[in-house]
């Protein structure tokens, strides 16, 4: 960290916004630190946007929250995001072995924190530092699950690296490293007070391979609060942060299979990578029905997901996909070819899942773009079930009174949501 800017200092500050302005008897507000990861402002991946709403939620409560994390463009420091909420930037470290945990112990104990929270593999959660100052001081510590492969596979970063990176030599001489985080990742599993999964199926999966309860707690997103409006010509969109398992590659040969056919499909990327450019220039020419998009903003993308018939997943794995809960509140049912978080397509009819069957998903995909009123029925049931199950709005009072339970170091037992 700087010179400029210490841990005292930014405690003087964060003290003085730790008390309700205009209060006679100054009650002090219960803390959460969000330790780890990246901001939403620099990367709107699934996880960040689930720790900005999460922090919205909590700030509207009567909470402060410091997000603890890494900035991507060298930024060090605190920074105001809105009334109570703070963003501690933290350098970059390559991995968790770099982490100095001096600094961020030191950190950890001026800020004081009521509860301490973690979504998902991280620079922070690698280094195990958030979870063990947590088992000392014996502050209840969230682990909040972001993928089924977390607990499906026991090496899930190994398995990562041999099966997905490339390239491939990197992978090979990178093992050692990715086996010390397996080992990191196991530790927080079974050490972590309490754990967060994202549907039913990766807690049965947890209590299985860990022996640990754990609680559900729903992807959410704000509601649309209006009609949806859809594109009047067929509009099917992809949307991912490119990866080797979303299968980007198949995607488009099922977008060129629909060529002649009038279909548009929209293809939604992130950033662009070297793995991205190689796939892409496998093609000499790309279908004329297919647009691509790079990095959009959350807004964007909803927007996107709001004028499209369907949404079409092409991924192995997932956790509980945002882009499955932004599709739904806009009346977007879902055509996937091997995620169905927890069953959930197919027991509330909101979509289909293929079972890894590439016939099949696209049998699914012309069953809704040639059949409007069936579309329209499923968007609707769609938008119901996710306005109730995950509408930020909705579920807000309910996601306070869970961490006000954590707060008071309730039993995972005596939690709910």
């Amino acid at each position: 960290m700087p010179d400029c800017i210490t841990t005292s200092d930014y405690l003087q500050s964060f003290s003085r916004s730790c008390f309700r302005n205009g209060s006679s008897d100054r009650l002090p507000m219960p803390l959460l630190c969000i330790a780890g990861h990246r901001h939403w402002s620099e990367h709107a991946g699934g996880v960040e946007l689930q720790l900005r709403y999460l922090g919205e939620a909590l700030a509207a409560g009567g909470w402060e929250v410091v997000h603890l994390c890494h900035s991507l463009t060298g930024k060090y420091g605190q920074e105001l995001e809105a009334p109570g909420r703070l963003i501690y930037w933290i350098p970059l470290y390559p991995n968790g072995f770099c982490v100095p945990r001096q600094q961020v112990e030191t950190l950890l104990a001026e800020l004081n924190p009521d509860v301490l929270y973690q979504r998902g593999w991280g620079i922070l959660q690698e280094s195990g530092v958030v979870l063990d100052f947590a088992l000392r001081r014996k502050l209840p510590y969230v682990f909040a699950l972001s993928s089924d492969l977390t607990v499906q596979k026991f090496l899930p970063t190994t398995y990562t690296f041999i099966r997905h990176r490339h390239p491939r030599w990197r992978s090979w001489l990178l093992l050692p490293y990715a086996l010390w985080s397996d080992v990191q990742l196991h530790k927080t599993l079974r050490k972590a007070p309490y754990l967060f999964t994202q549907h039913k199926g990766q807690q049965e999966l947890l209590r299985r391979r860990y022996g640990r309860e754990s609680l559900v707690v729903p992807t959410l997103h704000p509601e649309l609060h209006r009609p949806a409006r859809k594109e009047p010509t067929p509009l099917v969109v992809w949307i991912h942060n490119y990866r080797p398992h979303a299968q980007l590659g198949l995607a488009l040969k099922i977008a060129a299979s629909y060529e002649r056919s009038g279909i548009q499909f929209f293809f939604v990327t992130g950033s662009t990578r070297p793995e991205q450019l190689r796939e892409l220039h496998r093609w000499k020419r790309l279908p004329s029905n297919v647009r691509l998009f790079g990095a959009l903003s959350p807004e964007e993308a909803q927007e996107l997901l709001e004028r499209a018939w369907v949404l079409l997943h092409t991924a192995f794995y997932e956790g509980f996909p945002n882009t499955f809960v932004q599709a739904w509140l806009r009346e977007t049912p879902v055509v996937s070819l091997w995620v169905d978080p927890g069953g959930v397509l197919r027991r509330e009819g909101i979509g289909i899942c293929a079972d890894g069957n590439t016939a099949r998903l696209q049998q699914a995909l012309e069953s809704f773009l040639d059949n409007p009123e069936h579309r329209a029925t499923v968007g609707l049931r769609a938008r119901e079930y996710a306005e109730k199950q995950h509408g930020l709005r909705h579920n807000c009072p309910r996601l306070q009174q869970l961490f006000n339970g954590l707060a008071q170091r309730k039993p995972i037992s005596e939690l709910c949501l």
